[in-house]
């Protein structure tokens, strides 16, 4: 069996990769009639501008991504936590790799205070700003998580 299909993450199986591979498909399926998914696969780094600033999310998941580094540019890999906003005229992925927020979404997950990958437990993340740590000369950014509660309009 193929190495790369045995060590892919995601939604789909091994079986089902191996299955679709380009080099062994004799014809490539039309795409005109096919529906777009409403996620877009790019992603957006969210660096709030200033204490207040706040996003209305669906939590999709904690991972690494490649996230440059704020000094020298070079992309680095980060524990981020990646977030689904509906803006109203379209949805992006956005992520944040803020230890704190990182894990304090975490931690909410591991308590099954939030579920993943689901809209199930939208929250509201507002950017409290960097507050000085009285251990050492380094600032933190602080964060209110709060969970959402969509009013349903029963008829």
């Amino acid at each position: 069996m193929n190495t790369e299909s045995t060590e892919l993450k995601g939604i789909y199986s091994a079986e089902q990769v191996a299955g679709s591979r380009l080099d062994d498909t004799k014809e490539l399926p039309a795409l005109t009639n096919a529906r777009k998914h409403f996620v877009p696969l790019n992603v957006e780094y969210w660096s709030p501008a200033e204490a207040g600033d706040e996003k209305l999310v669906y939590i999709h998941s904690v991972g690494t991504h490649e996230v440059p580094d704020l000094e020298t540019g070079e992309l680095k890999p980060l524990l981020c936590v990646m977030m689904l906003e509906n803006t109203g005229d379209k949805v992006q992925r956005i992520i944040n790799a803020s230890r704190v927020l990182v894990g304090n979404i975490s931690d909410a997950i591991h308590r099954g205070e939030i579920v993943p990958n689901t809209t199930l437990t939208p929250v509201s993340i507002t950017f409290l700003g960097a507050v000085r740590n009285t251990s050492n000369a380094f600032s933190s950014n602080r964060w209110q998580i709060i969970p959402l509660i969509i009013e349903t309009v029963e008829g």
